[in-house]
């Protein structure tokens, strides 16, 4: 699925889904497409907000992938990356996310 295609309650889903299932089955590798998914989300919140439905859904999902990860001091990507995309701990934050074991 193109990402850029899919709308915002869908793209919420994706996340939805893959959270559930890394939680549901104990992985705990941080797929690049998972978190493709949500730095799409985070892109088209900062262009038009969401509704409060889907912002708590949103929400509730972010929280679970926090309670599956563990927060870094490093992007996963590196800090060149970071850089050069301008990303931020603070709003990028699931790229300072790895897996409990990494």
């Amino acid at each position: 699925m193109k990402l850029t295609r899919a709308n915002l309650p869908a793209l919420v889903a994706l996340w939805a889904r893959g959270v559930d299932d890394a939680a549901r089955t104990g992985s705990t590798a941080l797929s690049d497409e998972l978190l493709s998914v949500r730095h799409e989300i985070s892109q088209r919140l900062r262009v038009r907000p969401a509704s409060a439905e889907t912002r708590d859904l949103l929400q509730e999902f972010d929280d679970a992938f926090r309670a599956i990860t563990t927060e870094s001091a490093a992007c996963l990507y590196g800090p060149d990356r970071a850089a050069a995309e301008g990303w931020s701990s603070r709003r990028e934050w699931y790229f300072w996310r790895t897996a409990p074991d990494a």
